[in-house]
């Protein structure tokens, strides 16, 4: 009986002086997660694109957390119109993904209404649309806010300070997204001396007839309050308003690496790490209810002076002094 016995002992010694590497490894889980975002799905044909910075410093931040697409980590990616995100999130549901991402306020919003079990965490631009508390939200919703709505006045001020002169400003947005956006903007509109007016759109395709109107109406500059169809649109936007003469003020700074005159808000890269960070909390068994809504902390000022000369736009040394970044 002695010798079994000293056997397995002299086994074990062995396999403890091993190396590490040496030692059978335990198969890793396969993790399955799904990202919704608003949007036209791109053509079954069409080329995939590179990741956004957004979705790139995500993967990244999952990655140093130990979840590597192809390799532990599964990513569904879900790309749909307003009306199809309801059934896009119950496909997810059906593939038995561990947490959904959704991106934009009035995206988390709808799916919020038919997912109630997994969990959700979202990109929004006003985090009480979603939750009542930050530091415990209590449901399956947790996530990461851009403090869009929260810094529209201070955007309007930076506006002002740009264009002394400016009375009559548009509100460029979808009131369904976020609405708390647009009733501090115009609270804070008439302490600036400024006359403002929205001009909503509802969708993409409402998008045209909307900057039509903003033509016709002629303001001194636009205000547009983003959200991820706008976002999207960035390029074309920073055209039309070039080509209409129309100085735009914006929430993020990509909006005028695109050509639009100015913008001030959250950085992708730090809201990625956060959203990334999150989600591998909830991988790694953390309940969403018990992971606090984390704020966006980094913005950035950036001035596009190129669009500044093509409107004959002179940028005061204040503002250029304050910028985070100036495009020559």
């Amino acid at each position: 009986m002695k010798k079994p016995f000293l056997l397995l002992l002299l086994i074990a010694a062995i396999a403890f002086l091993l190396p590490r590497d040496a030692w059978p490894q335990k198969a890793e889980a396969m993790h399955r997660i799904g990202i919704l975002v608003p949007g036209k799905p791109p053509a079954p044909d069409a080329p995939k694109p590179p990741p956004s910075e957004l979705v790139r410093v995500f993967q990244e931040t999952l990655a140093k957390q130990g979840y590597v697409e192809g390799k532990n980590l599964t990513i569904e990616l879900r790309i749909g119109e307003y009306e199809r995100l309801p059934a896009l999130a119950r496909e997810l549901e059906r593939l038995k993904v561990e947490v959904i991402w959704v991106i934009g306020t009035r995206a988390v919003r709808i799916v919020q209404e038919v997912v109630k079990r997994t969990p959700l965490v979202m990109y929004s631009c006003d985090p009480f649309e979603h939750v009542a508390k930050l530091s415990r939200p209590g449901s399956n919703v947790t996530g990461t806010t851009c403090m869009t709505t929260e810094l529209s006045p201070k955007r309007l001020e930076l506006l002002k300070e740009l264009l002394p002169e400016a009375r009559r400003v548009v509100f460029f947005g979808d009131p369904e997204d976020a609405p708390l956006g647009w009733r501090l903007t115009r609270e804070a509109a008439p302490k600036l001396g400024i006359a403002i007016q929205m001009v909503p759109y509802k969708d993409r395709d409402s998008i045209p007839a909307a900057l039509e109107k903003i033509a016709k109406i002629k303001p001194d500059a636009v205000f547009v309050y983003p959200d991820v169809i706008l976002g999207a649109q960035a390029r074309k936007l920073a055209q039309f308003w070039l080509e209409h003469s129309l100085p735009s003020m914006n929430a993020f700074p990509f909006f005028a690496d695109t050509g639009g005159l100015m913008a001030y808000g959250a950085i992708n890269a730090e809201v990625g790490a956060m959203m990334g960070g999150q989600v591998a909390k909830i991988l790694d068994g953390a309940r969403p209810g018990d992971v606090p809504v984390q704020r966006a902390t980094q913005f950035h000022l950036v001035i596009n002076l190129q669009t500044a000369k093509a409107l004959g736009v002179k940028v005061p040394q204040s503002l250029r002094i304050r910028a985070d970044r100036v495009i020559e």
